[in-house]
């Protein structure tokens, strides 16, 4: 017999009333059907740490969801660096859903990148012994004289003195101007002849042409193989492939190289002098900061990419890797090794951020959930901060306030415990949804297993059951900045809304309760910069990110932002934890970011994609499981889309 869903997790006791209190069953392993049966009904006390529900895989918690894993081909939901050993599964595991092929991004070799391009050497001239002048100046040859000027040439000295003193003959008289004809007798040697059929006027010529044809010869191939900027203009000028031709204090030229770089959340003021300073240090780079609307972000910044016009580099949420995955640029093993990737950054974003086995993304902060609380209600109601669901659960039955108490049933309420139960007015519905079916073993991927139907149970019993919530209050976090409601789950940028909503709300942030405490699991949702796979300057962009994601310059960026800000983003670099562990704000996400896991149900990224369609699907299943109070049921739909959503990317 299997338990009704509703059964399968602890519920405390409501006010005024006895319930049995739920403690797991540990089935025989040797059973596979009793995997299916995650709690049932005992009559003894819920400890607060709450044992391992018999029969869940800990060891691969959530199956293998496409995209997601480390290794090819198939991907599996990010796997925790906890040192805690996983516990035997007792179960068989599920197959894996067939995920989509993708293929391997080629990786950057720094090596095979172009020089720069020199100017063109100009071609050498002729020969000096091809040169005609009889041919080119016939025409131009003044009429022979009747005057014989009696000369004796045949040698290079006498030339020269013949035609220095014709020279300086024709300066002084015009009318003294023509040239003489030599005597037959005179024209021995080639200058003589050349004399002889040439007047001294066209030989200067001649002369000075061949002079100026050495010299420019000379010239062009000692000279400086780069391209020269034109006088005529103050302004650098731009090329086909980004970079822009200078002109050097030492009258050389150089290039610059300026990066298009797409962000979305922070203002140019905040990453002003972060990027002034790799400026300084790359002065052929330049950084050409674009803050982005997140409206259609993800479609634009692909058509863009597509098009040939879009950013060198751009930033991106974690969970849109596979969307993104023709497109993002394989991090050059120069910038960043796999393994000291791996040692540097959280395990979600190693797990998470790459293709085909490389890594596509340097995150430059860290996000996640967690719990905010009304520190005056708690102390008031002589709660501590919950640890476990249990607890949780039982806290916000005590801290819900109903108008009266007839009226409770109907979830009319003063105020509620906890933000929880639906999907409409809960700001981060599917994010806690997600955490839940995780915590509890499943895969958000297979909508239709006993896993997933009992997160959805538990989630919808907080307003089915408990009444801790109602629909009938404004969204979670505007509720929380009134006073509306005790408790909410949230990431750390809802901070920077609720202290804008109401500065003077005391209230504090903790770290995620969970259902087993002995293993436990957190959830992320954050962004990271990447780098086009169709830019023409990925060295340079690479060579940005790695000087971005330094530890002084991210310390640095921290601190710029907390200038505009309560805090700035939280440090995705897990050996600069202990820099922000005593942080009040960003202290539990922090402690809770070793933990943490992700999959396709982040809130809020706006995708218009894999998350807002996965999300969607189930945020339906909420609603007809609230309504119809058959979830088995309203998670068939669920199912299919999620499964033809995931085939679709």
């Amino acid at each position: 017999m299997v338990f009704m869903p509703s059964q399968n997790l602890p519920k405390p006791n409501l006010p005024g009333q006895k319930q049995p209190v739920l403690s797991p069953v540990v089935p025989d392993n040797s059973s596979p059907t009793d995997a299916q049966t995650v709690f049932a009904a005992k009559p003894a006390q819920i400890s607060q740490r709450q044992s391992v529900p018999a029969g869940l895989s800990r060891e691969n918690p959530g199956g293998t969801p496409p995209n997601m894993t480390v290794s090819a081909p198939s991907n599996s939901l990010a796997q925790s660096e906890a040192k805690t050993p996983p516990a035997p599964v007792s179960e068989p595991v599920k197959a894996p859903l067939p995920s989509r092929p993708i293929s391997p991004l080629d990786q950057i070799n720094l090596a095979d990148q172009k020089p720069l391009s020199a100017a063109a050497v100009p071609a050498s001239p002729a020969p000096l012994n091809q040169v005609s002048p009889a041919a080119t100046l016939t025409s131009a040859q003044p009429k022979p004289s009747s005057k014989a000027v009696p000369q004796t040439v045949g040698s290079p000295t006498t030339l020269t003195g013949q035609v220095s003193d014709n020279f300086s003959t024709v300066a002084a008289s015009e009318s003294d101007a023509q040239a003489a004809e030599l005597p037959s007798d005179t024209k021995t040697g080639f200058f003589g002849q050349l004399k002889s059929k040439f007047p001294l006027p066209v030989l200067i010529g001649v002369g000075l042409l061949l002079v100026v044809l050495l010299g420019a010869s000379i010239f062009s191939l000692l000279r400086p193989k780069t391209s020269i900027t034109s006088s005529n203009s103050d302004q650098p000028a731009s090329t086909s492939s980004g970079t822009t031709s200078t002109t050097s204090t030492a009258g050389t030229t150089g290039q610059i190289t300026t990066l298009t770089y797409w962000g979305l959340w922070e203002d140019s003021q905040i990453l002003k002098e972060v990027i002034a300073d790799f400026e300084k240090k790359n002065p052929n780079i330049k950084i050409d900061y674009r803050k982005q609307s997140h409206r259609d972000y993800r479609e634009r910044l692909q058509q863009a990419i597509a098009s040939g016009s879009g950013p060198d580099l751009f930033r991106y949420h974690v969970s849109w890797v596979p969307m993104l995955s023709d497109d993002l640029a394989a991090m050059p093993t120069s910038v960043m090794s796999m393994a000291e990737y791996k040692e540097v950054f959280y395990p979600t974003a190693y797990n998470n951020l790459q293709v085909g086995g490389q890594i596509v993304g340097i995150p430059l902060m860290y996000d996640g959930l967690a719990l905010f609380y009304n520190k005056e209600m708690l102390r008031t109601a002589n709660i501590d901060v919950p640890k476990t669901w249990a607890e949780l659960r039982t806290a916000a039955n005590k801290l819900t306030v109903p108008a009266n108490v007839s009226e409770r049933s109907s979830g009319n309420v003063t105020r509620s415990g906890l933000a929880i139960g639906t999907a409409g007015n809960v700001d981060h519905f599917s994010d806690i949804l997600a955490l839940l079916i995780v915590q509890n073993g499943g895969n958000p991927a297979d909508a239709s297993s006993q896993y997933v139907r009992d997160a959805v149970t538990f989630y919808t019993n907080f307003m089915k059951q408990d009444r801790v919530w109602s629909e009938r209050l404004a969204n979670s976090t505007t509720a929380f900045a009134r006073g509306d409601v005790a408790m909410i789950f949230a990431p750390s940028w809802r901070i920077h809304d609720i202290k804008n909503l109401n500065p003077n709300l005391d209230f504090a942030v903790a770290r995620l309760p969970q259902l087993d405490a002995d293993n436990p699991i957190t959830w992320a949702t954050f962004w990271a910069e990447g780098v086009s796979d169709k830019s023409k300057n990925k060295e340079a962009a690479w060579a940005f990110l790695k000087h971005m994601s330094t530890p002084d310059t991210l310390r640095k960026f921290y601190n710029d932002a907390s200038q505009y800000r309560t805090f700035g983003e939280i440090y995705p670099r897990a050996d600069m934890a202990s820099e922000l562990t005593g942080n009040e704000w960003v202290g539990a996400f922090v402690a809770d970011a070793p933990l943490a896991k992700s999959w396709y149900m982040s809130s809020f990224t706006h995708d218009n994609g894999l998350n807002d369609q996965i999300i969607k699907y189930y945020e339906d299943a909420i609603t007809a499981a609230l309504s119809t109070g058959n979830v088995e049921k309203a998670l068939e739909t669920t199912a299919t889309g999620v499964k033809s959503v995931l085939s679709k990317y």
